[in-house]
């Protein structure tokens, strides 16, 4: 009908325009209906404005949890790399150890289908990493009650082993993804203090934080939030924090 309306008006005025005898009435009808219509144009641009300020701040929302759940699958995808990159060191390390043994005993290249001589590393060393890497692989597998099982046994036989902090950041983690908050805040919360020096603990804070927007609790994710931003402020985890403190004031 506006549409209608304003074609309407527009005829109108082309026709007074026309024969150019526009009475001072006239003027003032076709005056009246401009200010009319000026009324209407800034009514629809101002519900335009609010449904576009409405959209937009739902679609800063949905970036902000997709850049959070991008932040964790990074973090992820870190902890792979540099296991890929020990994998790759330590075949280099047998290629470098054959090549100089090749040399000793006066043979220059291997055969191409034979097999490079395997380096003896220590039971110990082998199970390790066999233990954790698969209680890894099932939690990356999603099967995280019994990747829970996995990573506390892995703690149980080597506590002090350069992937504990990692394997009791895994456990919060489980328990995260369970929506067990509670149990996660205090799983995380042995990442923290019993591996201080760790690099998990700057995660480990942030999960505690989003554990307690979860349960509800905003003063004590404020506090997590807060404490990210101060003791790692270069950090991914710093930047996931501020734009979650920034949601929450």
């Amino acid at each position: 009908m506006k549409l209608h309306r304003m074609l309407k008006f527009l005829i109108m005025l082309t026709i007074f325009l026309l024969v150019g005898c526009a009475t001072s009435r006239e003027v003032a009808y076709l005056n009246s209906q401009i200010e009319d219509l000026q009324q209407e144009v800034e009514s629809i641009r101002g519900k335009l404005s609010s449904e576009m300020q409405k959209d937009w701040a739902d679609l800063e929302t949905t970036v902000e949890d997709l850049q959070r759940e991008i932040q964790i699958i990074k973090a992820n995808i870190e902890e792979d790399r540099e296991f890929i990159k020990r994998l790759a060191d330590e075949l280099q390390g047998l290629k470098t150890s054959a090549f100089q043994k090749g040399k000793e005993e006066g043979v220059t290249a291997l055969p191409a289908h034979a097999t490079l001589p395997k380096e003896k590393s220590t039971p110990l060393e082998e199970d390790m990493e066999g233990v954790y890497q698969r209680a890894y692989k099932t939690f990356k597998k999603n099967d995280y009650p019994l990747a829970l099982r996995m990573f506390r046994g892995f703690l149980c036989k080597y506590p002090h082993s350069e992937y504990a902090d990692n394997a009791q950041y895994w456990i919060g983690e489980c328990y995260y993804l369970q929506e067990d908050y509670e149990t996660a805040i205090l799983e995380y919360e042995k990442v923290i203090k019993r591996y201080p020096k760790g690099d998990k603990v700057p995660s480990g804070l942030l999960k505690q934080g989003l554990a307690f927007l979860n349960l509800g609790d905003r003063t004590g994710a404020k506090i997590l939030f807060k404490k990210v931003i101060k003791e790692y402020p270069h950090s991914p985890q710093a930047e996931i924090a501020t734009k979650k403190l920034t949601g929450l004031n």
